[in-house]
């Protein structure tokens, strides 16, 4: 399987192009990292050569434990996997990174992820971000009774297994403790993707309203 060391030196003419772009772990990351995380994903294969490359997108204050470190578009080489070995190749994925990175970077805000997962046709996330994650981006913009008309909308559907940590809180109103649970999850999310070098706090609607 492919290592992290030959994952960055890979990807190092694209750092040496793009002065927003960083190797974390197994990830080419846009940065900063802020509300919004977008990246390319660069994943092992039992082939000791061989790696899979994806785009990804989605929001440091989800809990992690909740989605994978893919998500966006496939990068496909012509039979599937790519192939440390093979130089040639390698510069053609490094172009198809190119050429993906000007879509990624218009996704800056909250709105525009959501907004994005929702229509576009390359998202693998499309139409499908659950009602506990609408129901927190409305948190996070500070929409309170938006959010709070999703969770029990879904829960008067039987979407809805299990109460989500915030809402206890989000049915009191109580904007200091769901901005702590906003922080929370953010700070063990960029934790765990050790991306603190790269992360820049933003300030959530719900703070401003």
């Amino acid at each position: 399987m492919t290592t992290i060391a030959d994952v960055k030196r890979a990807m190092m003419p694209l750092l040496e192009r793009h002065d927003d772009l960083a190797v974390v772990g197994r990830m080419l990351v846009l940065t900063p990292v802020r509300n919004v995380l977008r990246f390319i994903c660069i994943d092992r294969r039992s082939n000791v050569h061989a790696f899979a490359v994806r785009t990804g997108m989605n929001l440091t204050f989800f809990n992690i434990g909740h989605w994978p470190l893919d998500g966006g578009w496939r990068l496909a080489a012509d039979r599937g996997d790519w192939d440390i070995r093979y130089p040639e190749s390698l510069e053609v994925l490094r172009q198809m990174i190119e050429e993906a990175l000007p879509e990624m970077r218009r996704v800056t805000t909250i709105d525009e992820f959501a907004g994005y997962q929702t229509n576009s046709i390359r998202s693998r996330y499309r139409s499908s971000l659950h009602p506990t994650d609408l129901a927190l981006i409305a948190i996070a913009n500070g929409d309170l009774e938006k959010a709070l008309s999703i969770i029990e909308a879904a829960i008067a559907g039987g979407e809805i297994s299990s109460m989500p940590e915030y809402y206890e809180p989000l049915k009191q109103g109580d904007r200091a403790a769901l901005l702590d649970l906003l922080r929370e999850q953010q700070t063990r999310t960029i934790g765990e993707l050790k991306l603190t070098k790269h992360f820049e706090p933003e300030r959530f609607g719900l703070e401003k309203a």
